[in-house]
């Protein structure tokens, strides 16, 4: 069945109201009608059977069928704090971690970030994509996009996550396996270089304030390759993938 993200706010008892885009991609792309189902997920742990009672060009109306809790989403958080790379390669990673489990996401402008200047347009097709990479892939929430923020501004408030970790390609002794080796944090903010990597500054003051560097292996990633490269360990080491 197809998946919808729907606002908590239009589900009222047993009764789903859907509106916005949605309402014309299943009434004139999908072709769907009354009696037809969909699942419908409200950005909870919870997914909804939901079979189709009215479609009108403004809305949908749906009656929930089942209620069922699937476990899908990882027991840790992953904030991903990706520096903005050139092109569309952000895109492409947020696509591929959103499908990978990755929590939220923050845009980071970091010293060697080319790319600068007002994200919020751009936030707002991220967001459209996270969506898009959740409902392709069974996710129950939707990861947000974060306003972007400054890599020493995070730095700052490392004290809401258990564990940060910041791959380094001048860094080859500690791995992602030994760092979280015997550990079971709940939130870990992930950091993430743009092209260039990180400067020796940055690296130093992540240390300082308690980020695990690490290393991704014996060959230097693209900035695109990193960011799923080192959720995929994290995943695995915790179990979650």
């Amino acid at each position: 069945m197809r998946r919808f993200f729907v606002d908590p706010k239009k589900i009222e008892g047993d009764t789903v109201e859907i509106t916005g885009s949605d309402v014309k991609h299943i009434r004139d792309v999908l072709r769907m009608k009354a009696g037809d189902k969909i699942i419908a997920v409200d950005g909870s742990s919870t997914e909804l059977t939901v079979v189709l009672t009215e479609l009108s060009e403004e809305q949908i109306i749906g009656k929930i069928e089942r209620r069922d809790t699937p476990l899908k989403e990882p027991a840790v958080r992953i904030t991903l704090a990706q520096s903005v790379p050139k092109a569309d390669k952000m895109e492409l990673i947020i696509k591929m971690c959103t499908e990978l489990g990755v929590y939220e996401f923050v845009p980071v402008t970091s010293e060697r970030v080319i790319v600068q200047g007002d994200f919020s347009k751009k936030i707002e097709r991220w967001q459209r994509i996270s969506e898009e990479a959740a409902k392709q892939s069974g996710r129950t929430i939707v990861p947000m996009i974060r306003p972007a923020e400054k890599f020493v501004t995070l730095l700052s408030r490392l004290d809401e996550w258990d564990k940060a970790i910041m791959p380094w390609e001048v860094h080859k002794e500690e791995t992602i396996d030994k760092t979280l080796q015997g550990a079971a944090p709940k939130k870990i903010i992930l950091f993430i270089g743009p092209e260039g990597g990180y400067s020796y500054d940055e690296a130093e003051a992540a240390k300082i304030k308690g980020t695990a560097l690490v290393t991704l292996g014996a060959r230097i990633l693209r900035v695109e390759t990193a960011a799923p490269v080192a959720v995929t360990l994290i995943m695995n080491q915790l179990n979650e993938l």
